[in-house]
């Protein structure tokens, strides 16, 4: 009998030991961030004054472990409003999503990413400096077609555009075009890839998504649809005057200009289960031996330094890069004072979002997601790492408040203004914009 109850209670230590760390993160760990994340983003966010929402949520492959909310109600949820459920624009990260519904379709057999775009995109596509022939679906994915067009990407991403014809004219526009196969970051290649999707499977990029990724992955609350939320339920982004008062807010976003290379809502508890996926690297979307090689490796090389990370490669979906030691696969999105970022690291099994909406603070979302990584993976470095770091957020919140507007400078309406007003239109297909 006293054997009996030695076994059991020895087991039960063992299964506690283990089940701590299974998944990346342990329970001290976990207790590490608990106590001191909260006390630092909260300092930072009142003594620069800042007025947004602000979300992250550390993720392992157990899936959500921690999650954080703050604005200027407090860090409370019942007082802020905000949970792991608030909605919220994940802007470019959406290219993480397409590259990987690309590679979804391929696999299926749908859709071959090795295909040359002339396959898919011959009326899309009409500039003959452009070689159709033999630049690669996968080449649109991993930036490295060569080709973008500045009246596609505002109109795609900004200003909207009344039908599809008015869409591919504006590709074929003053097309900047450079030798394919280098690196060259756009939103062109990725929604182009969508439009060759949709070519191969007779469906929109967006139902697609929705069957073959979010569905699956039970992300019940992600969409690219404005409609799939109730009014005002998503955060808007928050423009800040040079006096730091709160100038405008608004999602600047509509249906048509929620496109495939950042127009994707999300949550917190929804992004915990993407990433919880890729950590993992689940079989929820194929059971391919090899489905997340192309989703995980660099498929094309990059050099470039964005805040504190070294960016080497590019995946179909991911920015390949370090952070001190550590590989890091990093995906971020920026869209009019909106900064969201998402990233995990493989070797140690942690993953953190973030998200804020001042634009001020847009640095923000980085900088907290390094200290969350620092207290699980290095936490006698953590908070020698965030004050060096908190230099580069300091520069970056000086320049953004100032270039930001002044009240003051706002024109006073009168009738020399009056002879101003009116609508202006050109003929170089840029839409009427009117004063």
């Amino acid at each position: 009998m006293k054997s009996t109850i030695i076994t059991a209670v020895i087991t039960s230590i063992l299964f506690t030991t283990s089940s701590s760390q299974a998944g990346g993160i342990t329970n001290t760990e976990l207790t590490q961030l608990e106590q001191r994340l909260p006390n630092t983003i909260e300092s930072l966010y009142h003594d620069y004054q800042l007025k947004g929402d602000f979300l992250l949520a550390v993720i392992d492959k157990t899936g959500l472990r921690y999650s954080y909310t703050l604005n200027e109600k407090g860090s409370a949820p019942e007082l802020n409003g905000l949970s792991t459920k608030t909605p919220f624009l994940i802007a470019s990260h959406t290219k993480a999503f397409t590259g990987t519904l690309a590679q979804v379709l391929d696999t299926e057999g749908r859709f071959k990413l090795d295909a040359p775009i002339q396959e898919y995109l011959d009326e899309e596509i009409n500039n003959p400096e452009i070689n159709t022939q033999s630049i690669t679906v996968k080449q649109l994915l991993n930036h490295t077609a060569g080709f973008t067009s500045i009246m596609h990407t505002f109109k795609s991403a900004f200003l909207g555009y009344e039908t599809e014809a008015e869409l591919v004219d504006a590709l074929n526009t003053e097309t900047m075009i450079a030798p394919a196969g280098v690196f060259r970051y756009s939103n062109t290649g990725p929604i182009l890839a969508a439009s060759a999707m949709e070519k191969a499977t007779g469906k929109s990029w967006k139902t697609l998504m929705e069957e073959k990724v979010f569905s699956p992955l039970g992300m019940q609350d992600t969409s690219s649809m404005l409609c799939d939320y109730s009014a005002d339920s998503i955060l808007p982004s928050i423009e800040v005057d040079k006096n730091g008062e709160v100038l405008r807010t608004g999602l600047f976003k509509t249906d048509e200009t929620l496109h495939a290379a950042g127009g994707n809502i999300s949550t917190l508890a929804d992004m915990a289960k993407w990433l919880t996926f890729n950590l993992t690297q689940g079989k929820e979307l194929s059971a391919s031996a090899d489905f997340f090689e192309p989703l995980h490796e660099p498929t094309t090389n990059q050099e470039k330094r964005f805040f504190t990370y070294e960016r080497t490669g590019y995946s179909l979906a991911w920015d390949i890069a370090d952070y001190h030691d550590s590989r890091i696969l990093t995906r971020f999105g920026g869209y009019a004072g909106i900064s969201f970022h998402a990233s995990f690291m493989p070797e140690e099994d942690v993953a953190v979002v973030a998200f804020f909406n001042d634009q001020r603070g847009y640095l923000l979302p980085h900088l907290a997601a390094n200290l969350a990584y620092n207290l699980v993976t290095a936490p006698d470095l953590a908070q020698t790492r965030f004050t060096e770091e908190l230099e580069g957020f300091e520069k970056s919140f000086a320049r953004e408040k100032s270039s930001a507007l002044d009240r003051n400078d706002r024109v006073v309406f009168s009738p020399d203004w009056q002879k101003r007003l009116g609508t202006f239109s050109n003929k170089d297909g840029w839409p009427e914009i009117v004063v």
